[in-house]
């Protein structure tokens, strides 16, 4: 990764931004992709940098943005065969120079936010787990307003108010104005229910304070703030891992990652090509189709026909 890249990488982080890092990591002539190029995809599908020509590209844009989906990397290959590997996707690659080409895609997030409400030994404690797990902590004041600020589409944000009855409910209502993936008020069952009725007389959806955990933490029997601190961490952990595995499981269903842009399949090389005007197209018979080169147009206009009825 060149400079400017390693510049533009920066910048998003900076700006909480998530990407993805396709590197090209093998490749067989023909082919203009070269190992070690590398691009950055963001969730919009721009693309930094160079992953190879118009046969590889939109490919490898659309794996990125399922990547950046389900939170997995995973390695592509453009016209090679499995070889009995079952760590590969299979691309199809029927365009001109018919090369081949590996392409490693890997989502990047930053890291975590984690909201502490309150200063408490049990907040404390929390914001000290937080910081050796790798979350950028945040606390008080400070940690409410940065919570209220606009989030990046796969950012992720955890928030816990400890306040210990010391303005319980409007940290609360404060917080969940930010729609946080997480957020859990150490409390006992009798002031939860308090404190949920107090987000209904605001006028709150009785679905997000539904969302509300509260007592916050993992039944561990935890007494000491430290081990309070841990079942709470312990149950942020697992509900990013059940979200992990939903997303897994919906990518193995979807046809097209959520947030990749509008696409058609080419009916004489198989790929998937964007449908944004930046790809050759033909109408015949009413329907227009999309192409990933003006190659395989030139093929279709001269047997429409021929193409329709292999692709069925």
């Amino acid at each position: 990764m060149d400079r400017d890249l390693l510049g533009v990488a920066a910048r998003l982080l900076d700006r909480r931004r998530p990407y993805a890092v396709a590197t090209v990591v093998r490749r067989m002539r023909p082919s203009s992709a070269t190992p070690g190029n590398t691009a950055l995809i963001t969730g919009d599908g721009t693309v930094h940098g160079f992953i190879g020509g118009s046969c590889t590209q939109p490919e490898v844009v659309r794996h990125a943005l399922g990547a950046l989906k389900d939170r997995r990397p995973r390695l592509l290959s453009f016209g090679g065969s499995p070889d009995g590997r079952d760590d590969m996707v299979m691309v199809p690659m029927a365009c001109g120079s018919e090369g081949k080409v590996e392409v490693h895609v890997n989502p990047v997030f930053p890291p975590p936010q984690l909201v502490v409400a309150g200063e408490s030994p049990i907040a404390r404690a929390v914001a000290r787990l937080g910081e050796a797990m790798g979350y950028e902590v945040a606390d008080g004041v400070d940690g409410l307003e940065r919570a209220g600020a606009e989030r990046a589409p796969g950012a992720r944000l955890f928030a816990v108010v400890a306040t210990m009855g010391q303005g319980d409910e409007e940290a609360v209502e404060r917080l969940i104005a930010a729609r946080p993936d997480y957020l859990g008020v150490v409390v006992s069952p009798k002031r939860m229910l308090q404190v949920r009725e107090y987000l209904a007389g605001r006028g709150i959806c009785g679905s997000r304070i539904a969302e509300v955990h509260g007592p916050a933490g993992l039944d561990i029997g935890a007494e000491r703030p430290e081990e309070v601190a841990v079942s709470i961490m312990a149950e942020i952990v697992a509900l990013g891992g059940a979200e992990a595995r939903a997303a897994e499981e919906a990518a193995e269903t979807d046809a097209a990652p959520a947030g990749a842009p509008a696409s058609a399949t080419d009916p004489v090389c198989g790929m998937t090509v964007p449908v944004d005007g930046s790809r050759p197209s033909f109408t015949h018979q009413d329907n227009t189709y999309h192409f990933c080169c003006p190659g395989c147009r030139a093929r279709f206009e001269a047997d429409p026909a021929a193409y329709l009825a292999a692709a069925g």
